[in-house]
């Protein structure tokens, strides 16, 4: 009987540790199973976040150049100087030269007050009128399309270009003449540039991408459709209740074109009235997340059979499990490095190919506090092209333009250090930012640009000895814990201001505080002048 009795205990505890075991078991699965379902959902927002402002960046910039074109094109116009063979001549340059930099670029049209063509690009034979086709430009619809907006970028929807036969999405400014209205230049981007663009992006076997303005009109869809192309968004839920009412933000949304449900992203693209959407559908997120489930459930039931192979069986899910999020690390690194990369282009200034003065002032802090901890010296110069007015007024804005790039090739060559920068300042203002330097060391390399930018024998009759020439403000300081850029700029201006003062194409000093010299200091600069 006692033994019975112990064998019964046995079984009694047995059979509870099996339950207790099996419960606690089931409870880590069902949490471990409600952590991965959130882990997807938010990789789900991660991804479409960055994919949303990869392209809204990527939109942005080439939205910028085609503006950009136009406005050129506007301020060639607007020179009563040239003859009009010599502007006819000097747009087709400027637009053969862009379409090499800005390969998205499909078709040029500018159209005076009565609907005549003044410029077409690329001069191409007319092509077959199709269905979806632009209209002809008459003085009507050029009234009714641009009237009351003169200033503004006119985004159209997407339409087949006249001029190439080729869907583009047309971008239009008015032209003005004292004040009234003259016609209008009209640049069509190709909507294959932003397909191919859309195409290139991972966002699963039923995700979906849309460009769309704010007004609610839809320009391109993913997956694509020509009927998609111009499509109302008003009474969609995308757009009523979320785009429309923030700049970005999630949503999920069963959506009205393929009874999807999917998790949305929305953005706006800067500066221009237009929003992107990047979408990932609901079972593609969970996809991984299900075979997961069905993975723990076989392990559930073999560790109720076998319960010697459960150990083995959740090492092989583990790892099943960490493969899947090492992919979509992976995933994720991708597109930090596309953001990332896309953000080192807008530090750049887009003519000259250096950096910008956003750029400059997020080095020059980080070099002043720097400094300011080492108590080592550092020299900002500026640059400034003498008689640039005169310059443009003479050979014209697009020679000007050439003008500044050589100018920026030299500047960059100067530099011998890593550390120096190079960076336009703004208009024809240049700077060099040189830490570990003092005033003698950068007054030497100043000079050292300004003899190379004479040595390029740029023609200006407009300056003393024919030739483009250039002034510098030299600043030298030990910065301070309470020194703010604003004051080196203000600074190395005084002394630049006094170079132009004292009869240009020289390099004037300033010094605040006077830097401490030390041994170090002096090997940087013996270093720079060629001595070591």
């Amino acid at each position: 009987m006692p033994l019975r009795r112990l064998n019964n205990k046995v079984r009694i505890i047995s059979l509870m540790l099996a339950i207790l075991g099996t419960a606690l078991f089931g409870y880590a699965l069902l949490n471990g199973s409600l952590s991965s379902r959130e882990a997807a959902f938010k990789s789900g927002e991660t991804a479409t976040l960055n994919i949303a402002t990869g392209l809204s960046i990527q939109v942005n910039l080439s939205f910028r150049a085609a503006d950009l074109l136009i406005q050129e094109i506007m301020a060639l116009e607007h020179q009563p100087q040239l003859p009009a063979v010599e502007l006819q001549r000097l747009i087709q340059d400027l637009l053969a030269r862009q379409s090499r930099l800005f390969p998205e670029m499909d078709s040029v049209l500018v159209i005076d007050e009565q609907g005549h063509t003044l410029q077409r690009w690329p001069a191409l034979q007319a092509v077959e009128v199709v269905p979806g086709m632009e209209p002809l430009s008459t003085p009507s619809t050029l009234r009714k399309d641009l009237q009351g907006k003169p200033t503004e970028l006119q985004i159209g929807t997407p339409v087949i270009s006249s001029v190439t036969g080729r869907w583009i999405i047309p971008l239009t400014r008015l032209r003005q003449r004292d004040g009234h209205p003259a016609g209008l230049v009209r640049v069509g981007v190709s909507l294959d540039h932003f397909i191919g663009l859309f195409n290139e992006v991972d966002i699963g076997r039923q995700g979906s991408l849309v460009l769309a303005t704010t007004t609610g009109t839809m320009l391109l869809r993913r997956p694509y459709g020509p009927q998609f192309l111009g499509k109302s968004m008003a009474d969609l839920p995308l757009y009523r209740d979320n785009a429309q009412q923030r700049r970005s933000g999630w949503a999920m949304i069963r959506s009205a074109q393929d009874d999807v449900v999917r998790l949305n992203y929305f953005t706006r693209v800067p500066d221009y009235p237009l929003f992107v959407t990047a979408a990932l559908s609901h079972d593609d997120m969970l996809a991984d997340w299900r075979e997961a489930q069905r993975a723990h459930l076989l392990v559930v039931i073999s560790a109720v059979l076998l319960v010697s192979l459960l150990t083995v069986y959740l090492l092989r899910v583990v790892r099943m499990r960490d493969l899947a999020e090492e992919e979509i690390e992976k995933k994720n690194l991708s597109l930090k490095l596309l953001t990332e990369n896309l953000r080192a282009q807008a530090m750049l200034d887009g003519m000259t190919g250096i950096p910008n003065r956003r750029y400059l002032d997020e080095q020059l802090q980080q070099v002043m506090h720097n400094a300011s901890r080492s108590k080592s010296a550092l020299s900002l110069v500026m640059f400034d092209v003498d008689y640039f007015k005169k310059y443009n007024d003479l050979y014209g804005h697009i020679q000007g333009d050439y003008c500044l790039q050589d100018i920026a090739r030299t500047l960059r060559a100067v530099l011998r250090r890593h550390g120096d920068l190079a960076a336009r300042y703004g208009g024809e203002e240049f700077a060099l930012l040189l830490p570990d330097t003092d005033l003698a060391a950068a007054h030497r390399i100043a000079q050292k640009v300004l003899d190379a930018v004479r040595a390029l024998k740029i023609p200006h009759q407009g300056n003393a000895g024919g030739v483009v020439t250039i002034s510098a403000g030299v600043m030298s300081c030990v910065a301070r814990a309470d020194m703010q850029i604003g004051d080196i700029f203000k600074a190395a201006d005084r002394a630049l201001y006094r170079a132009k003062e004292n009869g240009r194409d020289r390099v004037e000093d300033c010094q605040l505080p006077r830097p401490v010299v030390l041994g170090k200091q002096q090997d940087a600069s013996a270093t720079r002048d060629g001595t070591t």
